[in-house]
């Protein structure tokens, strides 16, 4: 029996796939896996009533194409099958294994790093990064990955302390060679190993142990696999292979007892990290994490270190390899609730008496790890309908080498001969939005304030100003702090009961926008130059820069091609993309370990309900 269309995937279904596609004669011996995921349930895929769908997408060599299939294990058949050229696809994990060593094993890439004193290469740390689209004329052709060497004296090292700079090293994956080293400038090999592992530096002693407990157990339910079901709240949460973890299914049940649709999907979509840093070493990097790594292939085993405490639920993961080879992540998404402070108060000076709840979340998150960053998509659910989305990054910062005299305009020093270039982290989500039922409109509402006259005889009136965003083009937005601008989902045909249309706001918090907007990088990740769109919901329109962003051929694929159709949004069926991040100015306290930054955005329920829904919710019995 197939599984349900939303569950997550397992190994089984990866073996089934491949199978399935070897037997249809679709795997060559050119031929590699390069997406294997579940749909993305849409009308066009017949939402959970088609069945168990997974997609899956070939790269065949020889032809250089990209083969899109749509599998059914309901049926054991393939659905469809679509032919794309012209582009470049993800990265094989296989591929970067064996660049990794054929970098190590080169004899030119020995002499280059010979001149910086290393006569090792086997200790070299090399780093694959995608070369982006620099429009370098001896890319054009090619299936290319730079590698960024560093060094490790021990396999244990950190290696970020110890950058071997000064060189750029193209290696055709293909032909799988290193077809061209460039060789910019003889750096010094830092001295410091800035090992951050615990035993390498001294424990403090003066802390005590917090220790969370649920002697009664979760108040969560997990069913069919990863149907959670928690207060009111119900959802799926699913692993893509290229979002990372997803939610599916978002709903509400209020006490009468009537579910009512919040999201279909949410998901990070895609993000950018460009530089700013003009050394030629550094000036490359704007990768698109998600839609070249694929984040659901480097989710990490919680089992091995997990951030959360409490009574904690987990669900595994699988991916599937290169060859078709089915990979599991055990643990690989948490489940558990936080005490989260004060949910409401108020003390009535008048009779002395108080009445206060402790607020409560449901937290599913991952921690994914891409090269020396490591990012935990955090999502929230609160008692009062809030939805939160939190990216919490932490890993170390990407470094170069760093010399008396060398210019720290667009970087900061973070060691004695290291430095941090500046750069951003820019995220972009998309909310396939169902309040109340698939027909949406979005708002963009703005605070004015009055100018004075007879209305406004004291000179302090301002209010809210909704604009009924009825296209594309008119949606696209950025975040004004000046007139604490939101943003509005609201179904026109479902009202509560003060006859007031039941709705959604999304609250912006960390909000930059693409700084480098004349770069190249400006045409691969154009949804980052705006911090809001608003498309209808296509099931062919998933990923903000595109489908296939290795190498970004064409530019400017994605959102703003997309809108420049200028739909009607307006009661439709609709999806809010929004970008949000940060822009990391490094500093010394980032190094040799980066503490956690946060960036984050917020839903909250406006309209939705008639009154605060957290009222039933009991007081607290525990107390100091």
């Amino acid at each position: 029996m197939a599984a349900h269309p939303e569950a997550l995937l397992t190994v089984d279904e990866i073996e089934a796939v491949a199978t399935l596609l070897r037997d249809a004669g679709k795997v060559g011996d050119d031929t590699t896996f390069r997406r294997v995921s579940p749909a993305h349930l849409t009308a066009e895929t017949g939402g959970v009533d088609g069945g168990r769908l997974i997609e899956a997408w070939l790269y065949h060599a020889e032809a250089r194409e990209i083969e899109e299939l749509m599998v059914s294990l309901t049926s054991g058949e393939i659905v469809s099958s679509a032919t794309v050229t012209g582009q470049i696809p993800q990265y094989g994990f296989g591929e970067i294994l064996a660049m990794q060593e054929l970098v190590r094993t080169d004899p030119d890439v020995a002499a280059a790093v010979a001149k910086r004193g290393i006569t090792d290469p086997s200790k070299l740390q090399v780093d694959p990064w995608p070369t982006g689209n620099m429009g370098l004329e001896h890319e054009e052709g090619r299936r290319v990955s730079r590698a960024v060497l560093f060094w490790r004296d021990d396999a244990a090292d950190n290696g970020y302390a110890k950058p071997v700079d000064g060189l750029s090293v193209f290696v055709d994956l293909d032909e799988m060679s290193v077809y061209r080293i460039d060789d910019i400038g003889d750096w010094p090999i830092a001295a410091d190993t800035n090992n951050y592992t615990h035993g390498t530096v001294p424990d403090r002693t003066d802390l005590k142990e917090i220790s969370i407990t649920q002697p009664e157990g979760s108040s969560f339910t997990v069913e069919d696999g990863n149907h959670i079901r928690w207060g009111s709240w119900d959802v799926r949460v699913v692993m893509d292979h290229t979002e990372g973890i997803a939610l599916q299914s978002l709903g509400w049940t209020g006490s009468d007892g009537a579910r009512r649709p919040v999201m279909r999907r949410a998901s990070v979509a895609e993000m950018v990290v460009p530089y700013g840093e003009t050394r030629e070493t550094q000036a490359f990097k704007n990768a698109l994490d998600i839609g070249e790594i694929g984040l659901g292939r480097t989710a990490n085993s919680l089992a091995l270190g997990c951030d959360c405490l409490g009574d904690i639920t987990y669900l595994d993961s699988a991916w599937c390899f290169d060859d078709g080879t089915p990979i599991q992540v055990d643990q690989a998404i948490c489940i558990h609730e936080e005490d989260f402070g004060i949910l409401w108060k108020h003390t009535d000076s008048h009779v002395g008496s108080a009445e206060v709840r402790r607020s409560r979340r449901l937290v599913i998150s991952s921690i994914f790890t891409v090269g020396n960053y490591d990012y935990g998509i955090f999502w929230y659910l609160y008692l009062d309908g809030t939805i939160q989305l939190e990216i919490k990054l932490t890993g170390i910062v990407t470094t170069q080498a760093h010399r008396p005299g060398d210019s720290l305009r667009y970087a900061a020093l973070i060691g004695e001969e290291i430095a941090g270039p500046i750069h951003q982290h820019l995220f972009c989500a998309r909310f396939d939005m169902e309040v109340d039922g698939p027909n949406n409109t979005a708002y963009r509402v703005d605070i004015e304030v009055d100018d004075p006259g007879p209305d406004n005889p004291f000179d302090n009136a301002f209010r809210a100003v909704a604009t009924r965003l009825e296209s594309e083009q008119q949606a696209i937005d950025v975040v004004d702090a000046s007139k604490a601008r939101t943003w509005r989902v609201v179904n026109e045909s479902a009202e509560n009961p003060l006859g007031q249309p039941t709705g959604y706001k999304l609250l912006p918090a960390d909000t930059a926008t693409l700084f480098p907007h004349r770069a190249r990088v400006a045409g691969r990740a154009g949804f980052a130059k705006q911090n809001l769109w608003v498309t209808p919901s296509n099931g062919a329109e998933r990923f903000p820069a595109g489908d296939h962003v290795t190498q970004s051929e064409p530019l400017d694929q994605g959102l703003p091609t997309w809108t420049k159709a200028d739909r009607s949004i307006a009661e439709e069926d609709i999806v809010v993309w929004h970008v949000f991040g940060l822009t990391h100015s490094v500093r010394p306290e980032d190094f040799p370990v980066m503490p956690t930054e946060y960036a984050r955005c917020t839903w909250v329920p406006f309209g939705f309900f008639d009154r605060n829904p957290a009222l039933d919710i009991p007081p607290g019995t525990a107390c100091h």
